[in-house]
This record gives C-alpha cells, sequence and structure tokens, in this order.
C-alpha cells in the first residue's frame, strides 16, 4: 500500500520541479532521493512475497546433458569408425583408367572423356537430321551414312529408309555396329540370336 502511494508523490514533486522551478532555475535540480525511496519501498515489497524455486528455471537451464559424454562417443562422433561411418580422408581405390583415351574415372562408369566425343557426335548427326527431315514426325528408319560409304551398301539396305549423309568421313572410335540391330532374328528360329560385335575400332 505504501508503494504506490509513494510512487505518486514522487511523481507530483517531480512535475511540480519541472513546470514551477524550470522558468526561475538555469537548470532544473535533478533529486535523487525520490527514486531511491521508491526503490526500497519496492525492494521491502519483493521480500515480503514467499521465494519460489520455479523462478528461478525459467526455461533456459534444461538444454544442458544431464550426463558426461565419453571419450569413445566423443572420438566416434568426432571421425567416425571403419565400420560404421568413416569421416577421416581416404585414398580411392575404384578409379582404373581408360584403355582409349588413357583417363581416370571411376569402375563400373563410363570413362566421362570418351562419352563427351559421343554426345558431340550425336548432336551432330540430330542437327543434320533435323535439317534434312524436320521436325514432323518420322515414319520410317533413319540409315546414317558417312562419306564415303553410301557405295559399301546395295540398294536392298536403303529401300523404305530415310538416308542421312554426313559430310565428313567416320571417326575412327564410331563403329559401324553402333547403328546396327540386335536381338531375335526374324530369319532365323525364335530361340537364337544375333550377337553383334564392334569392329574397325580405333
Amino acid at each position: 500500500m505504501a508503494g504506490p502511494i509513494l510512487k505518486y508523490l514522487s511523481d507530483a514533486l517531480l512535475k511540480f520541479e519541472y513546470v514551477y522551478l524550470t522558468p526561475l532555475l538555469s537548470r532544473p535540480p535533478v533529486p535523487q532521493w525520490m527514486p531511491v525511496l521508491a526503490q526500497s519501498s519496492q525492494q521491502s515489497l519483493e521480500k515480503n512475497t514467499p521465494f519460489d524455486i520455479n523462478s528461478i528455471f525459467d526455461g533456459f537451464l534444461w538444454g544442458v546433458p544431464t550426463c558426461r559424454r565419453s571419450v569413445e562417443k566423443r572420438m566416434m562422433r568426432k571421425f567416425g569408425a571403419p565400420n560404421w561411418h568413416n569421416k577421416l580422408i581416404l585414398p580411392r581405390k575404384d578409379i582404373k583408367t581408360c584403355g582409349a583415351c588413357g583417363d581416370h574415372h571411376e569402375v563400373g562408369r563410363l570413362c566421362p572423356n570418351c562419352y563427351s566425343k559421343v554426345k558431340a557426335e550425336t548432336a551432330v548427326i540430330q542437327e543434320k537430321m533435323v535439317k534434312e527431315l524436320g521436325l514432323d514426325p518420322v515414319d520410317k528408319e533413319v540409315a546414317i551414312v558417312y562419306q564415303g560409304e553410301k557405295n559399301q551398301f546395295d540398294d536392298e539396305f536403303f529401300k523404305g529408309k530415310n538416308i542421312v549423309e554426313m559430310e565428313k568421313p567416320r571417326p575412327k572410335w564410331f563403329s559401324k555396329n553402333l547403328l546396327q540391330k540386335s536381338g531375335p532374328n526374324s530369319n532365323l528360329s525364335n530361340t537364337e540370336t544375333t550377337v553383334i560385335k564392334p569392329h574397325d575400332l580405333g
């Protein structure tokens, strides 16, 4: 009860000093005893309240670990384990050398250097097909013939096919059998299959 009354009196005195004493004095006095009195009364009021342990734990102390992490656990989290998840930098043992170009690549994957040449040649063939056949649906089989290869085939080979002639010689790595069909042959029985292997490789 005494705390609000003292606060009201201190506010009234401050207002009186600033309103009536400021024109008379060059610098208004700053009362120091009123806030001290109000603070002491507030502390006396807080001392009368009962102490509660839950007011200390305001949610910021509950995130700490309750037990010490062992050295083995710390090392496991930092470096991993060989039979689990090894975080150390180990040498690669699945790298092999390409037999065609000599570049290195992973085992079980295509050589990126050789495959880049295949992609470039495929893009050139596609541009040539679009230039000659257009973007209309293709209803016939397309035969790719490089420079100087048209005389090697008979007329039966080109019957019912769209011929796309490349104005350059065939690359050494691009085998002729890569454009041939493999699988069951209609002239043979259903159990026999034809196996086509690349030839004339550089």
